[in-house]
């Protein structure tokens, strides 16, 4: 059953209710950062088509919906199926079920337990607890995006990943979220924080999975801190039902040559909208942000980014890549900030997307504010089609026409996908575009 709201009020009730049992009931700074943002949540309402940033991208779908707060159901719903899908991913492996940790699903090796922690046991523990006072919320303004602070008043769990000093974690850690039926339209909050101390290195990969046919929401929220050296390689992949709604926002901090190399990947998900922020904070910082997007039918992908070069000597790397079939819509916004006392920054931004049929449409829209003269910025977007030129060689040699285009997909593919660290991850993201391409041809 569904019902139309105006406004966002009805989220306030539902929090008001629900606030004596969500995570970090009983610290005080944790309560008014619940209530702090969702008076935000309610002074924003949902994003508009008016709106710049949402030039493209229309969320009345959600508004016509009201969504529930996930049930806490567990195990019990997951089927054979995707619980063999939940354990082909290596441990350690941290797994929540609408939005909540699975300890049955989940694994880790004892010397794990020093860094690696669900959040809501971590807002238990009283030394951790202070962790994250200082940085929950920092790295994810509320005041400015309304899907924010919709997850910070409401999240559930998450992972919470705290490196020691010079501590190198060289096995990717796996946080797998995984959307059940529940029988009416819900939404997940799922919280994850990072930090990574002074010269420590650990790699991450998210993986957004569902069993369900039915129309949910995920709402992420992932905050990572690197400290002055660190490396953090981050990975996400979603693969949600096509009747799904995602909305991810996940915001970086840099020190002193700290790195951040992110891979962004979605192929699921009716609406889907990833706002990634980086603030290079130390000079000598870097981050790679590299990403692919596949979509068909009448699905909407939009990417938004901003790399923030606060201090000089930084550099940035960027590539998101687009796939669009049948009648879907893909976005990129791709923005790059170079404040004064930036000198020597080295800025570096690539849109490049592929149009399957004429009725795909992509918008893109790279951005350069630059208010420093010794800098090396540029950016570059590119839309095209399958090269017919290429199409015929594959032919000429034996190769029917499906499968010459499905290899000239791979190969544009590719060069996000195999910039991956991870071999099993880079295996899982070859059978995940095949089988995108796959009903592609099933559909057409």
């Amino acid at each position: 059953m569904t019902t139309t709201i105006a406004e966002p009020n009805v989220y306030a009730e539902q929090l008001s209710t629900l606030m004596d049992s969500l995570p970090g009931r009983r610290l005080p700074w944790v309560r008014h950062l619940r209530t702090k943002a969702m008076e935000d949540f309610v002074a924003l309402g949902f994003p508009t088509t008016k709106l710049e940033s949402w030039r493209f991208t229309n969320v009345a779908p959600i508004q016509r919906m009201t969504f529930t707060p996930a049930p806490d159901r567990r195990r019990a719903t997951v089927t054979d199926e995707l619980c063999a899908k939940v354990r082909s991913y290596a441990e350690p492996r941290l797994v929540f079920v609408n939005g909540r940790f699975d300890a049955t699903l989940s694994g880790w090796p004892e010397d794990a337990n020093s860094w690696l922690f669900t959040l809501s046991e971590a807002l238990e523990d009283c030394r951790l607890a202070s962790v994250a006072e200082r940085h929950l919320g920092r790295y994810s303004a509320t005041a400015e995006n309304a899907f924010a602070a919709w997850n910070t008043a409401f999240f559930t769990d998450g992972a919470f990943i705290e490196v020691p000093r010079g501590k190198v974690i060289e096995t990717p850690l796996n946080l797998v979220f995984v959307a059940v039926e529940t029988g009416e339209p819900w939404a997940c909050h799922p919280r994850n924080l990072i930090v990574a101390g002074e010269n420590s290195q650990v790699t991450i990969v998210e993986t957004f999975l569902s069993s369900t046919g039915e129309p949910y929401l995920t709402n992420a929220v992932t905050e990572i801190v690197a400290d002055s050296g660190a490396i953090v390689d981050y990975c996400k992949v979603e693969s949600e039902s096509s009747q799904s709604f995602h909305f991810a926002s996940t915001g970086a901090h840099l020190a002193r040559d700290a790195s951040l190399r992110s891979y962004s990947f979605s192929f699921g998900g009716a609406l889907v909208r990833n706002d990634l922020n980086v603030a290079l904070d130390g000079a000598g910082s870097h981050c790679t942000l590299n990403g692919l997007f596949a979509v068909d039918g009448h699905r909407l992908v939009d990417n938004h980014t901003h790399v923030d070069h606060l201090e000089p000597h930084a550099s940035s790397r960027e590539l998101y890549k687009g796939v669009l079939a049948d009648k879907a819509a893909g976005v990129f916004n791709g923005a790059i900030s170079v404040r004064e006392a930036a000198e020597k920054t080295d800025a570096v931004q690539y849109s490049k997307n592929l149009l399957l049929s004429s009725e795909a449409r992509i918008n893109t829209k790279p951005q350069l504010e630059i208010r420093n003269n010794d800098v090396r910025c540029f950016h570059g977007a590119t839309i095209g089609q399958i090269d017919p030129e290429a199409t015929f060689y594959l032919r000429s040699r034996g190769i029917d026409e499906k499968r010459a285009r499905q290899i000239l997909v791979r190969g544009f593919a590719s060069e996000v996908i195999d910039t991956v660290p991870i071999p099993a991850i880079r295996g899982k993201l070859d059978r995940l575009l095949d089988r995108w391409y796959r009903e592609v041809l099933e559909a057409s």
